[in-house]
């Protein structure tokens, strides 16, 4: 099943500095959130808890689901009657009080790529296009959603976020929706659009004369003194629950048969683990059967800890200075980079990197072939694909999914500075240009069109 139809949203509320605006209140489904889990030794913690790792073996925490309820819950309120975007998994997200952000999030298409598939060798390849997702043109719309909605409902002015571009331009726009101050900490090499549309949107944004590891820690001890929650940091276990819906509407555009294999972007590691954590969670629920799916990594060849450890055989990313233009995925340290390993291994996928030369060939096949103009994170993804494929880890009946996870126009000055000579505008200076693939003019010319 293909659904690429989206929901229409009610019309927001007006904004005002410095208030939080009331949106409309929640009806249907509820959370059936009951806290926080360490997604190692399983120890749990309230809901509303200050901490984003466990005190005990300092893994990461994450929200844990009632699944038996989120079953009878599904059982009774059927999908087909709620709207079109992420919010429509209810059951399966932490919980909103009055919904203010995040109403037309999501749901974003599952395109069949007949013919990039054609050009890779698969007969049954898709595309999850959250280049087209809202307000902001990228997955991080999913997570930063989730975790703005928590920040307003635990009454929160205030709201930061440390990025490498797309999760500060999701934080500038929810906040101006929201009425928010919003605080965006970038790195120095940050792609002048993307600083530029968050400062736009109201944004402070600031760009620190650092890598973004070294601003990443800083930025935590920032949080720390100022108690000012940043997205994803220490608002981290509901910021992560978000990405988690790209698998989920995977899965239901499907019909409800999970992939054989998906394929994501890796940078900080939140959404690999979260394409495990929704596969988990839909066959609590008992949404899909145990039918596995082999998830894949996808990173640069200069930045790429966890594709270095998988094919290492290490449980332990080794950090590295990132060098690769794809600046989205450039983190050489990911706060859930082994997890990520274990998610790779555990599922039998694979990760492997693709250079800069490769990236910016493959940002162009998937635009030729698919009309889908992606970042680097997602010429990453359609390189590693190829690869994959050529290794013989992907057949070509196998039902695959490819996540492409950010809009090209938010990179363009990667390409803008190309060298496009102007023609003379003349016919004959047109018509020579034209003739090597329209052939002669015919009976001019003596030839065809």
């Amino acid at each position: 099943m293909n659904v690429t139809s989206r929901g229409v949203s009610e019309r927001r509320g007006e904004a005002h500095a410095g208030t939080m605006v009331t949106r409309r209140k929640l009806g249907g489904p509820a959370s059936c959130a009951v806290g926080l889990e360490c997604n190692r030794c399983g120890a749990s913690f309230d809901l509303q808890t200050a901490a984003v790792r466990c005190p005990n073996c300092a893994a990461t925490l994450q929200v844990a689901y009632d699944l038996d309820a989120a079953r009878r819950s599904f059982r009774s309120a059927p999908l087909a009657d709620r709207p079109l975007t992420m919010r429509r998994y209810a059951e399966l997200l932490p919980p909103a009080r009055t919904l203010t952000v995040g109403e037309d999030t999501g749901f974003t298409p599952l395109i069949p790529a007949r013919r990039l598939g054609r050009k890779l060798g698969l007969r049954r390849l898709f595309i999850k296009d959250d280049t087209v997702n809202r307000p902001s043109l990228s997955y991080k719309d999913r997570g930063v959603g989730i975790a703005v909605q928590h920040a307003l409902d635990t009454g929160h002015e205030r709201i930061a976020c440390v990025s490498t571009g797309n999760v500060g331009h999701a934080l500038a726009a929810f906040a101006a929706a929201a009425g928010l101050r919003a605080y965006v900490f970038y790195p120095r090499d940050l792609e002048v659009a993307k600083a530029h549309v968050c400062r736009a949107l109201g944004a402070t944004t600031l760009r620190v004369d650092g890598e973004y590891d070294e601003l990443n820690a800083a930025c935590r001890e920032l949080a720390a003194r100022r108690g000012l929650p940043f997205v994803n940091i220490t608002l981290r276990p509901f910021y992560a629950e978000g990405a988690k819906t790209l698998t989920l509407e995977v899965v239901e555009q499907l019909g409800w048969r999970a992939p054989a294999h998906i394929l994501v972007p890796v940078a900080g590691a939140t959404l690999i683990n979260k394409v495990r954590k929704a596969l988990d969670d839909l066959r609590g629920t008992g949404l899909i059967d145990s039918e596995a799916t082999r998830i894949h990594g996808a990173q640069a060849a200069g930045s790429a800890p966890v594709a270095n450890a998988v094919k290492a055989g290490s449980s332990t990313i080794l950090p590295t200075e990132p060098r690769t233009y794809a600046r989205s995925i450039a983190i050489g340290a990911p706060g859930d980079g082994d997890e990520a390993i274990a998610t790779i291994t555990g599922s039998g996928g694979w990760a492997e990197t693709a250079d800069d030369d490769e990236i910016a060939a493959a940002v162009e096949l998937l635009a030729a072939t698919e009309g889908i103009f992606a970042e680097p994170a997602g010429g990453a993804t359609v390189a590693v694909l190829r690869k994959l494929i050529d290794q013989g880890r992907i057949a070509p009946d196998d039902v695959t999914v490819a996540a492409i996870t950010g809009n090209g126009l938010k990179t363009i000055d990667h390409t803008a500075n190309r060298d496009h000579a102007a023609l003379r505008c003349d016919v004959d200076a047109l018509d020579r240009e034209l003739a090597p693939t329209l052939g002669a003019v015919a009976g001019a010319r003596g030839g065809r069109p």
